[in-house]
């Protein structure tokens, strides 16, 4: 296990965080001339930073090429470039702050009772479907956005007009978003859930075109993640019996089990790596590294894990990890360990050009910020 992080110095956390000249809250960001020179510790320094209206929190960003996406104030749902030029804002009573999803003609987000499409280059919406119920962030299956909700449905709905192409009931609510097969036709969607009284959890997994249950597995309730599903066929939850599963994923059978340390949250799903690996955050603030049931390496914080999950890997390295104190956890393997502590707390990351996106909710004036050197 990699040594306890270090905090960051308050002084040197607040040179990170702190507004650019410039910036005008609920305007466009700024990224003047020497921006990214207002360093932190280790080199950690604010490349550009957007600050929504006084209390109004920023949700978990969402990047897909050179666009990211979020929302903020449950009110607006903004795109901007990942060198922080805004695009568009499109103004939807109740969005979550949850991440939207980025398809090459849409950006689609969750609300209170269903779903919203904005045309991504116009910024003008497209459709909304009011599902009667609130849903999570969504993902994409074989051409459809696919959402689950808190009510206990898997819902699909065609891209070009919202209309529900299919309705699956799960046997139990699901607090965190469904996971698709990454190979660009999410032929399948797997989700968790837990009953509302924490005596019964499970995963089901349905086919991503028809809906049509594929198989169902149930797990260890007082704490379920929400899935990963990795290149090798693998589904990864962690559990309430404080260890992470892997599950195949074309039946469900179980291939491996690591223990973390701490039980899921179901807001915080895995994080799926391009070469096959997984990185499992749990409730207990860890993250550890698994490699098809072989731990390759872990850290933890003296913190909570409740929302958003982890993010990286950076150019050094190194993987994101909010936590529910305020703070962020900072750490990869062979890397050094920090933990920064911006004002308020952390909605969600994401990592767009190398850089490290933050949103932060609960503070006098919430932020989006970029920061460079990570």
């Amino acid at each position: 296990m990699s040594p306890t992080p270090s905090r960051l110095a308050v002084a040197a956390v607040l040179l990170s965080f702190a507004a650019l000249p410039g910036c005008v809250p609920g305007g466009r960001p700024s990224a003047p001339e020497g921006a990214g020179a207002a360093g932190g510790a280790g080199g950690m320094a604010a490349e550009w930073r957007w600050e929504a209206p006084p209390r109004a929190s920023v949700g978990m960003p969402a990047v897909d090429g050179d666009d990211l996406a979020f929302t903020y104030g449950h009110l607006r749902l903004a795109l901007f470039g990942a060198d922080g030029t805004a695009r568009w804002e499109v103004e939807r009573v109740g969005l979550r702050d949850v991440a939207p999803r980025l398809t090459p003609d849409l950006v689609v987000a969750a609300t209170d009772d269903g779903v919203v499409a904005v045309d991504r280059a116009a910024g003008r919406e497209r459709w909304h479907v009011d599902l009667g119920e609130r849903a999570n962030a969504p993902v994409m299956a074989a051409g459809r956005a696919v959402v689950s909700t808190w009510e206990g449905s898997l819902v699909a709905l065609d891209l070009d007009g919202g209309r529900v192409a299919w309705r699956a009931t799960l046997p139990g609510p699901a607090v965190g978003p469904a996971a698709a097969t990454p190979d660009g036709g999410g032929t399948v969607v797997v989700a968790t859930w837990e009953s509302e009284q924490g005596t019964a959890a499970g995963a089901v997994a349905v086919d991503g075109a028809t809906g049509r249950r594929r198989w169902a597995v149930p797990l260890e309730p007082g704490g379920v993640s929400a899935p990963a599903l990795t290149h090798a066929g693998t589904a990864v939850v962690v559990a309430g019996d404080v260890a992470a599963h892997g599950l195949a994923l074309s039946t469900g059978e179980p291939r491996w089990r690591v223990a973390t340390g701490g039980a899921g949250s179901p807001e915080v799903p895995p994080l799926a790596l391009g070469d096959g690996t997984v990185l499992i955050a749990h409730r207990l603030g860890g993250m550890v590294l698994v490699d098809e049931g072989d731990m390759r390496w872990q850290a933890s914080a003296d913190a909570a894990v409740v929302r958003g999950g982890p993010t990286g890997p950076g150019p050094g390295g190194r993987f994101a990890l909010p936590l529910d104190d305020g703070r962020l956890l900072v750490a990869g393997p062979d890397r050094e360990e920090e933990v920064l502590d911006p004002p308020g707390r952390v909605s969600g990351v994401a990592v767009a050009g190398g850089l490290l996106l933050v949103a932060t909710r609960g503070a006098e004036v919430n932020a989006l910020v970029a920061l460079n050197g990570w």
